[in-house]
């Protein structure tokens, strides 16, 4: 019985430390997003949006590029670690495709503005299409309810962002 109680008290420290990186996670999308949405709606347009001197659009596809390959990362270690199977071999496949589609986007920013665009909704679709393996995978069972949660959470808030961030940009050509 110790063991169990133990185990559960490891499992609620895991989900809180890990719900907690998760939510400190979101708050560049936030913040960034926040001073574009500034910059677009109370100055002279996103042109002027900037971080450290950074034109902010390209550090928040930056920092999601990041974020997404981090993310697809975890996914190839739990497909990996997986019972061998087609559900592995495609969380593992899929996994590789998405971290690629991120570093892509990285390099389709200096092509045109218009990719930027285009850089943002394949953003936007690669952490729809993560949660969507994820959960195709069975993440939901292998870490529970609780985790599920904050995945969903931190994804709908992230692809809001970037849908916002996207139609701002549209906005301004």
């Amino acid at each position: 019985m110790p063991e169990q109680a133990s185990s559960s008290a490891t499992s609620a420290t895991h989900y809180n430390l890990t719900s907690m990186l998760g939510d400190l996670g979101s708050l560049p999308f936030i913040l960034l997003a926040g001073l574009m949405a500034n910059a677009h709606f109370n100055g002279p347009g996103l042109q002027s949006a900037s971080l450290m001197g950074l034109y902010a659009p390209y550090v928040f596809i930056a920092y999601s590029a990041v974020i997404l390959s981090f993310l697809s990362g975890a996914l190839w270690e739990r497909s990996r670690l997986a019972e061998a199977g087609k559900l592995a071999t495609l969380g593992i496949l899929f996994s590789n495709l998405i971290a690629l589609s991120a570093w892509a986007c990285l390099l389709m920013i200096y092509i045109a503005p218009i990719m930027t665009v285009f850089a943002l909704c394949l953003l936007l679709a690669g952490f729809l299409s993560l949660l969507w393996v994820e959960r195709l995978t069975g993440a939901a069972e292998v870490f529970g309810s609780s985790y599920w949660s904050m995945r969903l959470r931190i994804t709908i808030l992230v692809v809001l962002l970037h849908g916002l961030v996207a139609a701002m940009m549209l906005g301004e050509f």
